[in-house]
């Protein structure tokens, strides 16, 4: 049995964020992977846990599903804690793009429930659990009517963690909008483009196949199409053309941030894709 595990929240699609928090993109794979493999180097057992709407890319680790996920982030841990086969475990967000080893190393090392304090916020979801403990202590919580993962953590008679303590703090950061996003981004990667790619009626209009642009919002970046195309209908698609992100879905909310390295594929609305 490994010493310590880690369970990963990880929600549906954002409505801040316009887009699962899991399949952003980052350093070349989705933030999931990321934030896996980061754990990855510190604990053995992993468990993710996860929406039945949402697919996931194959991970180097146990993958179940959250059956109530109206209940929040509490349910997720009392599904990931009652899992993990380790005493003590990490539990993290997904949106945590800079989640280092060394932050969860040092809030494992405190030996039991525990969790960095940072401006006055309990930092809930970059903390320590003991697993089997946890798991039964969610579940009185949830039969009682409370979903909050701070009285889980009072429950449990948490230690708090001063920042001064913690190496690598912001990776307790998470991403709640597309600026925030969109701002790490920039950050990791000054510079960072995607690519704009244009298909059938488009690319005849346009005269281009493609075009490395900056990372930004869809609008932004379809913005950067030659004329005479108009992409966009203020911050919608416009209604004569198909957008595909990530060659994963259409979409056409201009609001959507577009990470580094996607591909922005603009189609006929008329040929169906």
């Amino acid at each position: 049995m490994a010493e310590v595990g880690a369970v990963v929240v990880c929600g549906g699609r954002s409505s801040r964020m316009g887009r699962p928090k899991a399949l952003l993109p980052w350093r070349g794979r989705s933030l999931i992977e990321h934030v896996v493999e980061v754990l990855s180097g510190v604990v053995e057992d992993i468990v993710v846990v996860t929406s039945d709407d949402l697919m996931l890319p194959p991970l180097a680790a146990r993958v179940l599903i959250d059956e109530e996920p109206e209940q929040g982030p509490l349910e997720a841990l009392a599904v990931g804690l009652a899992a993990v086969q380790a005493p003590l475990a990490y539990a993290t967000a997904t949106d945590v793009p800079f989640l280092s080893r060394d932050l969860v190393r040092a809030v494992l090392d405190a030996g039991g429930a525990a969790a960095p304090v940072v401006d006055g916020f309990v930092q809930t979801l970059a903390a320590a659990y003991p697993t089997a403990e946890g798991a039964l202590a969610a579940r009185r919580l949830l039969a009682s009517g409370r979903r909050r993962p701070l009285e889980l953590l009072e429950a449990l008679a948490y230690q708090p963690l001063e920042p001064a303590q913690l190496p690598g703090l912001r990776g307790a950061r998470g991403l709640n909008t597309p600026a925030e996003f969109l701002e790490a981004v920039r950050e990791d990667e000054p510079g960072a483009t995607a690519s704009l790619e244009f298909v059938g009626r488009p690319r005849a209009l346009c005269g281009v196949d493609a075009l490395r642009v900056p990372v930004g919002t869809l609008a932004s970046v379809l913005a950067r199409a030659p004329e005479p195309l108009a992409l966009c209908e203020g911050e919608q698609v416009s209604r004569p053309y198909l957008v595909s992100l990530g060659g994963r879905d259409f979409v056409r909310d201009g609001r959507l941030p577009v990470g580094a390295g996607e591909r922005v594929v603009v189609l006929d609305a008329a040929a169906g894709g």
